[in-house]
């Protein structure tokens, strides 16, 4: 396949007008930027509390999926040799399930994967832990995500969900629901976050129970079926787990954001009308605000008319574009690496006249940075030093450094940006 074949079949998923093309295979030959599934599964289960991991694949696997959001989790694995692909490894993995529940003696649930190598070979992980579940003493969940089981790590992201709603949620029963109560979903507690929209909730009343899957565990997922509202952050990894809630809850749901003072106060003020609590969300938001209000003046003022790139994952494309137009910044190009049509239309609607990118590639960033010349680049750790190579500042998303929701965190964005904009050494190139 030649060079100018694989430009003409990316053409749709680049569009200045309308969405580009999405949620398709990448194109053979090109180096994507996308993950596999079982990325997508550890993204959403890793933070789980008092929870094993256990992954039923050579030992590379497990050390691929130890790292989620630049932190590094326990993970086990079976290290399936040439030996186990010829013969079967079914008892190897039984005596693994056993061996970890005897050492680990306090966890309460183990998430055994099934990636690559055990789904080509016919590895059966659910009947394995049939044989076992008598023998063991936790809950066991399988979650079975070879690379070739979809498109993206956003397929990850479904199995994942479905793993919790059908071997966690469906055992429990609602009993009393608890009055003023919240759980959110699509949440993972970067730098804190969770903990940040926890606090201004509870100024408004409102108590959060669990958050899926940032700040989690069995007890707290016990509870939430007693939530009166979920609170949906990110589609791609929590629309799927919100709607099994509330079909067999009958727990309602509603998308907001904490990302940006517009975003921020317009989604406390429509969680505090379902609960009856207007006065008090506005009453919190101006006083939140007043305390940041004269700083995030001059921060804006010295990023106003910035030209940026943004390339992130699904959901955020939407959401995070907001806060950073909100900030002064001007989006010349927005693209996701497997976001759906919904991402796209929301993207669409904050930024009309900004080029869209659909599972772009390295060659595409290189050649957006050297037409676009932008004085910043936001986007994952991939693109972090390609942007650097071409002196253009870098913001890297998930961040590093403080919690970037709610008012404190977008003073904190404000002065990230700033930071990475202003630093001296881009004076020399």
């Amino acid at each position: 396949m030649n060079a100018q074949n694989l430009l003409q079949q990316r053409e749709k998923h680049i569009t200045k007008h309308g969405i580009p093309e999405c949620q398709r295979p990448t194109i053979p030959g090109i180096m994507s930027q996308r993950a596999c599934t079982f990325n997508g599964a550890r993204w959403v289960l890793a933070p789980i509390k008092n929870s094993l991991h256990l992954v039923h694949a050579p030992a590379d696997c497990a050390f691929y999926g130890q790292n989620v959001r630049k932190k590094n989790y326990m993970i086990l694995s079976t290290d399936l040799i040439e030996k186990d692909i010829v013969f079967g490894a079914a008892r190897k993995l039984e005596e693994s399930i056993v061996e970890a529940d005897k050492i680990f003696d306090s966890y309460d649930l183990v998430f055994v994967y099934a990636t690559c190598t055990a789904a080509q070979i016919g590895e059966d992980i659910e009947w394995s832990i049939k044989m076992v579940k008598d023998r063991v003493n936790k809950i066991l969940i399988p979650v079975i995500v070879p690379g070739f089981s979809g498109y993206s790590q956003a397929d990850g992201h479904y199995i994942a969900q479905r793993a919790i709603a059908s071997y966690i949620l469906k055992n429990f029963e609602k009993t009393e629901e608890i009055e003023d109560s919240v759980n959110i979903i699509g949440e993972y507690n970067v730098a804190g976050e969770s903990q940040v929209i926890e606090r201004l909730l509870e100024k408004i009343g409102i108590n959060v129970i669990c958050t899926y899957t940032g700040d989690c565990s069995l007890s707290q997922m016990e509870k939430s079926v007693n939530a009166r509202l979920n609170l949906l952050l990110c589609k791609s990894s929590g629309l799927l787990l919100a709607q099994f809630m509330k079909e067999r809850f009958s727990i309602p749901y509603m998308e907001v954001s904490f990302y940006g003072i517009e975003n921020t106060i317009a989604s406390i003020k429509k969680i505090a009308k379902f609960f009856g609590k207007e006065k008090a969300a506005e009453i919190v938001a101006e006083e939140e605000f007043s305390k940041i209000k004269n700083k995030i003046q001059f921060f804006k003022s010295q990023l106003q008319g910035k030209k940026a790139i943004v390339l992130l994952g699904a959901s955020r494309i939407g959401f995070m574009t907001n806060a950073f137009k909100e900030a002064g910044l001007e989006i010349l190009v927005c693209g996701s690496q497997f976001g759906c049509s919904n991402d796209y239309e929301m993207a669409r609607c904050i930024l009309p006249d900004s080029m869209l990118v659909d599972d772009f590639n390295c060659a595409e960033v290189e050649e957006i940075i050297l037409r676009f010349s932008p004085d910043l680049f936001i986007g994952g750790t991939r693109e972090w030093y390609l942007s650097h190579k071409f002196g253009v500042p870098f913001l890297v998303l998930p961040q590093e450094t403080k919690p970037y929701a709610c008012f404190e965190g977008f003073l904190h964005l404000l002065i990230d940006i700033y930071k990475e904009v202003h630093v001296p050494v881009w004076r020399l190139i």
